[in-house]
């Protein structure tokens, strides 16, 4: 055996590494604990795409089936604000740290900070964020944090949170952003913004799209807590 068992390992150093001793048992236990977890996180995920493909399809009959007005008699979109690449944080968080969220993050929340300050657009995990730049009618909820320029955020009575969120997502609007997405390498929409319709729907419609809506946002704070306890699970055993 020389001195050296691979190029870039030296003998004595491996010779002195200290392995856990971990158990059969204790190893079934870790993969079952974590599967648990993960098969959980599965079954939230699916029953969230069945719960937006319904409210989508429910939406696109409202669409087809009833008179429409603007969207802006139900809502306000408010802009974000944009910081600059030069104030983001990504290490070292401080409880004076808020997370900032930009276009990508509508689809997989990032891990960008920046100080709090009164500049700041902010949201709460129930608000409805839709971006007009970048990736136009992109949108999402259960994200909290300050939001860039853009991303707007949407200001409209709780009652009317899930036809406003699905409308965001029915194939009319998201036509109409299409429509009015200008730019050649990075696209702009807000011009789509006064353009942009809803359904004039009856009260019972209305309360079982809000009803999705409000599960949709019960589960997102459900897979919140169950990916943070993955993550505790995988620090504690790896």
């Amino acid at each position: 055996f020389s001195q050296t068992a691979f190029p870039t390992f030296n003998k004595d150093l491996i010779e002195e590494l200290v392995l856990p001793n971990i158990s059969l048992e204790e190893q079934h236990h870790i993969v079952d604990t974590i599967g648990s977890v993960d098969n959980l996180i599965e079954n939230i995920d699916k029953q969230n795409e069945k719960i937006f493909k319904l409210g989508l399809t429910l939406i696109n009959e409202a669409n087809t089936n009833n008179e429409r007005a603007k969207i802006s008699t139900l809502c306000k979109l408010i802009k974000g604000y944009e910081v600059g690449s030069q104030n983001y944080i990504e290490s070292n968080i401080q409880s004076n740290h808020i997370s900032y969220i930009r276009v990508g993050d509508l689809l997989s929340i990032g891990k960008t900070y920046v100080e709090q300050s009164n500049n700041l657009v902010c949201c709460s995990f129930s608000d409805i964020l839709v971006a007009f730049d970048g990736a136009p009618g992109r949108n999402a909820i259960g994200i909290e944090g300050a939001f860039s320029s853009g991303i707007y955020k949407v200001n409209c009575d709780n009652e009317n949170k899930g036809l406003i969120y699905f409308e965001l997502n029915s194939e009319l609007n998201q036509k109409i952003i299409r429509d009015y997405s200008q730019g050649t390498t990075i696209l702009h929409a807000s011009k789509a913004i006064p353009f942009l319709e809803v359904a004039k729907i009856n009260e019972k419609l209305k309360e079982t799209l809000n009803a999705l809506f409000n599960q949709l946002v019960v589960n997102k704070k459900k897979l919140q807590l169950l990916k943070k306890q993955k993550d505790n699970l995988l620090s504690k055993y790896f």
